[in-house]
């Protein structure tokens, strides 16, 4: 009884540690991946903080044509207070009459005046208004919103990259699990065939090198099994790491490789050159680089052009000797102005801005033109793999059956000893090549599909 209690304690422990196992594995399908993705992935949010920050560009753009107001407050204490010696103005008037004023003291020919006293307090608020900038305030209105929105495709471009690989190295660990499975199934026949062959061996109906050949393709097959789940594990970290998961982070895929009708394989080439032309976030984002250029090129012209400024000044002033101020010795003073500056002569410097600026807009136009031919490349390159996995998989699935049938007549004949055991290996052999290709071919065709979409600027998310 004692050891029935021990055993039944052992196999309980054993199943609570195998569901806690579970409950701490977190199976992912490939939507959720996508999703964890999508809101943990570094790289994107660093676009949508670049996106944020090019919007709030736009309101300092804005600033530059809006009026400015500033308040000052300043106080100033005078150690010592300036004077000027001018000459005494009083002395030619009173002079001619001090024969008939006697007290009259003799006067300076020079006197000393001061100007101020020590303490001062001003305050106040002054407005600028620009009136005429030339167009640099237009110009750099115009290149923060196309900054915006150069930001804004670039964080598309970013997110439709990230579900692209998400996508890829979910669907790689698919495959390594299923070459998993396959290089297991090909050991098992492997020992299974083996055990006949040693059966047939201890009879006399097989020979020693019958069973030397199976020997070696059961050990040739061990580290074949072992280097596939290297993979395997290989594949599940690639795929943490994009989602942005611990390594010690134990996950589970739930899912399965498998053929999927497509609609793009009803679209011509030229329409999704087309398409991609007119959807890919590259090419909008170029666009709005083209538009900040040109803007550019704007803003250098502005600078021969002159700017007209007007501004107002409300102010308070008063000035003692001691420390009593009040608000009703402060007097008031109300001013307005306009501003006219016209550039003469900088050194060349606006000169050089302009060619600067004239040559940063072809260069982008240059760049232009040589990415929409670039992207069409892509897009034919797309166009042919996506119809050569389509391909590929129609003759893998008919390989598969063709190779399991071959297996089957194979290890039947050679029971009956009308094959040799050369007929047996070779028909194994082409049974896990062809399940391998099948796999491969699925997992070609998945990508494809989201390749092509890629192209086109069309991957919004999970097919």
């Amino acid at each position: 009884m004692r050891m029935k209690a021990v055993i039944f304690l052992m196999i309980m422990t054993g199943g609570i540690g195998r569901l806690s196992s579970q409950e701490s594995m977190q199976m992912l399908t490939l939507e959720k991946s996508m999703d964890i993705a999508l809101k943990s992935n570094p790289d994107l949010l660093i676009a949508e903080k670049e996106w944020k920050k090019a919007r709030a560009g736009i309101w300092e753009a804005y600033s530059a044509v809006l009026p400015s107001v500033d308040a000052s407050a300043n106080f100033q204490h005078a150690w010592d207070i300036q004077t000027s010696r001018i000459p005494n103005f009083l002395k030619p008037m009173l002079g001619p009459l001090a024969p008939l004023i006697p007290d009259l003291p003799p006067m300076d020919d020079y006197v000393e005046l001061s100007f101020g006293m020590e303490n001062t307090v001003s305050y106040g608020a002054m407005l600028t208004q620009p009136l005429f900038l030339g167009g640099a305030g237009i110009a750099g209105i115009k290149m923060a919103h196309a900054g915006a929105r150069a930001a804004e495709q670039n964080l598309n471009t970013r997110r439709q990259n990230l579900i692209y690989q998400v996508a890829d190295a979910f669907y790689a660990c698919l495959l390594m699990q299923e070459l998993v499975q396959v290089q297991t199934d090909a050991l098992k026949q492997a020992e299974k065939n083996l055990d006949i062959v040693r059966k047939r061996y201890d009879v006399g109906s097989a020979s020693g090198f019958d069973k030397m050949r199976a020997e070696v393709e059961v050990a040739n097959l061990k580290p074949e099994l072992i280097g596939a789940r290297n993979n395997h594990h290989v594949a599940l970290t690639g795929l943490k790491m994009i989602l942005g998961l611990s390594e010690t982070d134990r996950i589970g895929l739930d899912g399965e490789l498998s053929f999927e009708y497509d609609e793009y394989g009803l679209t011509g080439l030229q329409e999704l050159q087309n398409l991609a032309v007119l959807n890919r976030p590259e090419i909008h984002a170029l666009r709005s680089q083209k538009q900040i250029t040109l803007n550019g090129v704007r803003l250098a012209r502005s600078q021969f052009m002159p700017k007209l400024f007007f501004s107002t000044d409300y102010s308070f002033l008063d000035m003692r000797n001691d420390y009593k101020f009040k608000q009703e010795h402060f007097s008031k003073g109300f001013t307005s102005a306009l501003s006219l500056q016209i550039p003469v002569f900088h050194g060349m410097k606006n000169c050089k801005q302009l060619q600067k600026a004239t040559l940063d807009h072809k260069i982008m136009q240059d760049t232009e033109k040589q990415v929409v031919d670039g992207i069409k490349a892509e897009v034919e390159n797309a166009y042919h793999k996506f119809e050569e996995t389509k391909e590929k998989f129609q003759a893998a699935r008919e390989s598969i059956d063709m190779a399991t049938e071959a297996m089957r007549l194979a290890n039947l004949t050679y029971e009956e000893g009308a094959s040799t055991q050369l007929d047996v290996l070779s028909s194994q052999l082409a049974l896990t090549r062809a399940r391998m290709n099948y796999a491969s071919a699925l997992y070609e065709y998945q990508m494809a599909r989201y390749r092509i979409r890629k192209v086109t600027g069309a991957l919004n998310g999970l097919l």
